[in-house]
């Protein structure tokens, strides 16, 4: 029976894909014809679910117009090519499985940073601690886990100490000032058994050392101890380690105070959300110490020069709120501005190429003080500050509700680039489907590397999610990752890599490049939904 099953999704497939590739419209006998086969085929051959599809498409479509545009057709096929999907790489049907329902979506997984050339070894720890509900940032590359390290926060760092470019106690070496100033619990897995290795691993803020060959259960039974600690630290602090400020853990709670108080005083308040002008380049130029000494002293500063019931808020990286209680529009861009001369004006006593440093911000007065608007109000706060970037920075904008409603219809640009057209056509559906009710989304889909690097949205500098095959004829996914991260905006592009099971190799460079995740065919589609759903929610 495989045999059979096998033969007619191999022919759906050529069907479909040579309709697809076409310029020229599809008569709908063709349609019919194609429909009435599988349903019929399929059911024969134990196909069940796609037989059902089939002939309820096939009463759709004799309803329907005497000729399909390609477009078209791949939108009315699409649950039939989502059901040959699943069937061709012998997963089970779809059902309800296929896809993930909000409540499944597991945006508040742990995030685990994990560190190793050894591509075989950091695919199986991604692979099964995904399986087991973690999120999983994976990288070949010591400094890529740098970065991820300050920018992703992660909730465990996981490395091995044997990495040829730069090894695991000069990585740990690099990061001591953070081990320091935040408990991001660390495992170092090695082969040397030495005890003066494992002694200079914990010297060096290691919290843990499991050696290789790793067994997996003791691994995971370490996770979830460290996991324990950290959940419970977080709970007893609210102060951010690095800089002295709230958290962004006190911020709701400090949020609905603030609303209590203005139900009991009459009084409007303001919010404001500051981010560090172009601070990325001084984490580029002058290494992450030197960055996170700037934000100290931005804190400090701001800390030392507002009044007793404002609060400060690291809300992430480089970007802070400002909760200004009894605060009006006017007086709170006053404040503000005298922040942001002062700033300027500052001397962090590290270089002199640090000086004149600024700030732009973004401020909403609240005049409704419901706690269940704040998300709302935030984003209000955070276009004004968008506003603020995009005429120049170094400057303080005003929320305008005629404004924020053009720019809360924003897109977020998607390219899925595949020369396989069913694949192309099930991805490009299936985001819409599953993303398009929350945010704007405008999706391309792309041949080959070539059609997509000429795509005029590149222009937009709007925030860009790239699905990039890795094995395509002339342009491979690999020469496309290289041109995007070459481009001087690169930060506007979050790239999710999709490789063959054979592909070690071709992952290693991918995230070497700077690939921000992969997944390996064939894949489940809510998987890719739930990784896509982490970037958009980093994104923002």
């Amino acid at each position: 029976m495989q045999k059979y099953q096998e033969s007619l999704l191999q022919s759906i497939h050529r069907q479909i894909e040579s309709w697809l590739e076409s310029e020229t419209a599809i008569a709908s006998e063709d349609l019919h014809r194609f429909l009435h086969s599988v349903k019929g085929t399929a059911g024969t051959i134990a196909m069940n679910e796609l037989s059902e599809t089939a002939g309820r498409l096939w009463d759709e479509a004799a309803a329907g117009k005497g000729h399909w545009k390609a477009e078209e057709l791949r939108s009315f096929l699409y649950p039939l090519m989502k059901i040959a999907y699943e069937f061709n790489y012998g997963m089970e049907p779809f059902s309800d499985a296929f896809f993930l329902k909000e409540k499944d979506i597991p945006l508040e997984q742990p995030l685990i940073l994990v560190l190793d050339d050894d591509v075989t070894l950091l695919r199986y720890l991604k692979d099964e601690l995904e399986r087991r509900h973690y999120f999983v940032v994976a990288t070949v590359s010591p400094d890529q886990a740098i970065r991820y390290f300050h920018d992703l926060a992660p909730d465990c760092f996981i490395l091995d100490l044997l990495i040829p470019e730069k090894n695991g106690f000069e990585v740990m070496e690099t990061l001591q000032g953070c081990f320091r100033l935040k408990f991001v619990p660390t495992t170092v897995i090695s082969i040397d058994r030495a005890k003066e290795t494992r002694l200079k691993a914990f010297r060096f803020g290691a919290d843990d050392f499991l050696e290789k060959p790793i067994d997996m259960d003791d691994l995971l039974a370490r996770l979830e101890r460290q996991l324990r600690r950290k959940r419970h630290l977080d709970r007893l602090l609210f102060v951010d380690e690095l800089t002295g400020a709230y958290n962004r853990k006190y911020l709701s709670d400090a949020y609905r105070r603030v609303c209590l108080e203005k139900s009991r005083s009459s009084s409007n308040f303001s919010l404001a959300v500051i981010d560090l002008d172009h601070f990325k380049k001084v984490n580029d130029r002058f290494g992450h110490l030197v960055g996170d000494r700037v934000l100290a002293g931005f804190s400090e500063f701001v800390r030392s020069n507002i009044r007793s019931f404002d609060s400060l808020i690291r809300f992430g990286g480089e970007e802070f709120v400002l909760l200004l209680p009894h605060t009006g529009e006017s007086e709170a861009v006053k404040l503000v501005d005298r922040l942001r001369d002062g700033f300027a004006k500052l001397d962090f006593g590290l270089r002199k190429e640090l000086a004149g440093m600024t700030f732009s911000a973004g401020v909403a007065e609240i005049a409704d003080a419901d706690p269940e608007l704040f998300d709302r109000w935030l984003e209000a706060a955070d276009f004004a500050l968008y506003q603020a970037k995009e005429r120049g920075r170094n400057r303080t904008e005003v929320w305008s509700a005629d404004a924020f409603a053009s720019w809360d219809n924003r897109k977020l640009h998607i390219a899925v680039v595949d020369d396989d057209a069913i694949i192309r056509s099930l991805l490009i559906e299936f985001l819409k489907e599953s993303l398009g009710k929350e945010v704007q989304i405008d999706a391309k889909a792309f041949r080959d590397g070539n059609a997509f690097l000429e795509d005029p949205r590149h222009a937009d500098k709007l925030p860009y999610l790239v699905v990039l095959d890795g094995m395509m004829p002339g342009m491979d996914g690999l020469e496309v990752l290289k041109r995007i991260r070459s481009r001087p905006e690169s930060d506007q592009y979050s790239v999710i890599m999709l490789t063959g099971r054979s592909g070690e190799e071709d992952v290693a460079r991918a995230l070497r490049l700077g690939a921000d995740d992969y997944l390996t065919k064939p894949f489940r589609m809510k998987e890719l939904e739930t990784r896509i759903r982490r970037l958009i929610d980093r994104i923002r």
